[in-house]
């Protein structure tokens, strides 16, 4: 179906015009069959009213036989413009007969007889002739006609009326408002983006109105932004480091921005507009297709390197990342390029280096191996040579405790004397504890120490270790506590000597390191088995606490984390061999500490049950 080429203003008048002739036509339709019904109506009763007169008037004349009387009443009849034609007929006299000359219009014919009662005889009437009556419709047709003509002229100027009063109303409401409306979207169409109208009414169009003009106003910022938008991605692309650059599908090359031209060693970017890639820098074929069919393949490749020749001999490292896009029915490549030849060049100078670097290591690395193994070897040695002359140290040692213990004894000696004696003593008990430190450390490295499991009557072990170091904490004036688990069992298998070694030097450091407050033992007893049972020991103290560095290095051999002024001399070998030996009985001591607040350390063991 084509498009209408008729105005709004002609298809609503001809709308309205139709409309009013249908109602109007139809009213009048109406009307003129009514009237034409009410003519008929009204002819059938004259007819009727005609048909009485002529019976009762004729009837004396013809009983009469008075043919004058007879010619009059029939000229009187015919005075009827309805009656077309009269016929009298009776015995004794001739027909007498009156017609119109003009020919009837759908005539009706009416006959009847006449009749006549006398006077005199009160019997019924008797038949004195017939008379025969013809009508013409002509005067109905007429008046029916002037209905119709009065009809017409009425539904003309009733269509005149609407034709001209909705012509002017549509002319003003529709067309002029809709025609402005058609002269701003020509407008905005051609390019005047942000034109305005001013609404007349408001109504509908009034409404319409508002929204072209702001459809208007969205366009003209939808513009601006698009105009902001591609000036700035304008001078991104002119003024960008990288190369960009444009190709259709044969690889033609629609445009580059300047910092490509540059890096190919070309003037101006328009001298490469129309050239395929491999006429403006040399690539190896094979390497061409191959990114060729990448690229078609995948649609979208990243940072992909790649070696071409410039026009000026150059070897150019270019590093692309390609976009394949469908543009409707035709593709178009768009495409990053960055100049990586230093990057390259640095990279091949670095992988030499590296190279140079591995060797390096290499021979470093095996010269350390051997003196490290060297060293262990060393080491190994003299663990070796500590461990089996560990006799030989405590031998003299011992005699000359032995000697000072006797010489204690004897009472004829001076006080001075006794002291010297008493000095010499807890000297040389000092020097066996420093040396049975250091042969114990040599015997863990050395793997020569074994623990030696037997019997152990627990109790009594935590009671020795309790009393010994109670008379130092009371020198001290520290509160040492001591709590056992009630359900501890009588008697363990266990290294007695190494878990009293562990002990005491546990608590040897809190009392050495505690000014004031107290130092506790606790054993609590985690679990039981049917055979063994699990022990957690403690050792606690309100002294001086350390820093979390310090712990991290408290269990390294010949190490005291404690400061200058806390120093109470030894080797610093206390809390390393214990962490050995716990480590030796299945376990691992912890340590809990806070600065200014004390420490707490710990350690689970398992220990077999003994008869």
């Amino acid at each position: 179906m084509g498009r209408s080429t008729l105005s709004i203003q002609t298809r609503l008048v001809a709308a309205l015009s139709l409309s009013a002739t249908i109602l109007v036509g139809l009213i009048g339709l109406y009307w003129v069959n009514r009237h034409e019904r009410e003519l008929d109506a009204e002819l059938l009763e004259r007819q009727r009213r005609m048909a009485q007169l002529v019976a009762r008037g004729f009837a004396e004349p013809v009983w009469n036989l008075d043919s004058a009387a007879l010619s009059e009443l029939l000229d009187a009849v015919m005075a009827d413009p309805e009656v077309h034609a009269i016929t009298l007929t009776a015995p004794g006299l001739e027909t007498l007969r009156r017609e119109r000359t003009d020919p009837p219009v759908r005539p009706e014919t009416m006959e009847f007889e006449l009749s006549h009662r006398s006077s005199v005889d009160s019997g019924p009437a008797g038949a004195l002739g017939r008379a025969t009556l013809v009508y013409t419709r002509a005067y109905i047709d007429q008046r029916v006609g002037e209905t119709r003509r009065l009809v017409a002229s009425l539904l003309a100027t009733v269509l005149l009326a609407i034709g001209l009063t909705s012509y002017v109303l549509v002319r003003r409401l529709v067309e002029r408002p809709v025609s402005r409306l058609r002269g701003l979207a020509q407008r905005v169409a051609s390019g005047e983006l942000g034109a305005q109208i001013a609404p007349e009414h408001a109504d509908e169009i009034g409404d319409l109105t508002d929204q072209l003009n702001a459809m208007s106003a969205k366009l003209q910022a939808f513009a601006e932004g698009v105009r902001s938008s591609e000036q700035r991605y304008r001078s991104l692309f002119e003024n960008a480091a990288e190369g960009i650059f444009q190709a259709d599908g044969h690889g033609r090359l629609l445009r580059i921005n300047k910092a490509l031209a540059h890096m190919l060693g070309l003037p101006h970017p328009e001298q490469a507009q129309g050239l395929t890639l491999r006429r403006v820098v040399r690539i190896e074929p094979d390497e061409y297709r191959r990114l060729a069919r990448a690229l078609g393949r995948h649609r979208l490749l990243q940072q992909v390197p790649l070696l071409v020749t410039t026009r000026d001999g150059r070897d150019l490292w270019m590093e692309l990342s390609l976009h394949l896009v469908q543009d409707g029915g035709a593709s178009r490549v768009e495409g990053l390029v960055s100049d990586i030849t230093q990057r390259r060049l640095a990279e091949q100078e670095l992988t030499q280096h590296r190279d140079h670097l591995e060797e390096l290591v290499t021979e470093r690395t095996v010269e350390l191996s051997q003196a490290k193994q060297r060293a262990e070897a060393a080491n190994q040695a003299k663990s070796r040579f500590l461990a089996t002359m560990s006799h030989e140290f405590r031998t003299p040692l011992n005699a000359i405790l032995g000697f000072a213990q006797l010489l204690q004894m004897d009472k004829s000696l001076t006080e001075s004397q006794q002291s010297k004696i008493r000095l010499m003593r807890e000297s040389g008990e000092h020097l066996l504890v420093l040396i049975t430190d250091l042969l114990d450390v040599a015997s863990i490295e050395a793997g020569k120490l074994t623990l030696q499991l037997n019997p152990l009557d627990l109790r009594a072990l935590l009671e020795m270790c309790s009393e010994s170091m109670r008379p130092r904490a009371a020198e001290k004036s520290l509160a040492f506590d001591v709590s056992l688990d009630p359900e501890l069992p009588a008697r363990v298998r266990a290294d007695g000597q190494r878990l009293r070694q562990v002990l005491l030097n546990l608590l040897s450091n809190a009392v050495k390191f505690t000014d004031r407050g107290r130092v506790g033992l606790m054993v609590d007893l985690m679990a039981r088995g049917p055979s063994s049972i699990v022990l957690r020991f403690s050792v606690t103290d309100t002294g001086i606490g350390m820093e979390p560095q310090q712990v991290q290095r408290l269990f390294q051999p010949f190490e005291q984390v404690a400061d200058q002024s806390r120093r109470a001399g030894g080797t610093g070998l206390g809390l390393a061999i214990s962490q050995q030996l716990v480590k030796l009985m299945g376990g691992m001591i912890d340590v809990e500490t806070l600065p200014g607040h004390g420490s707490r350390f710990s350690f689970a063991l398992e220990l077999p049950l003994a008869s």
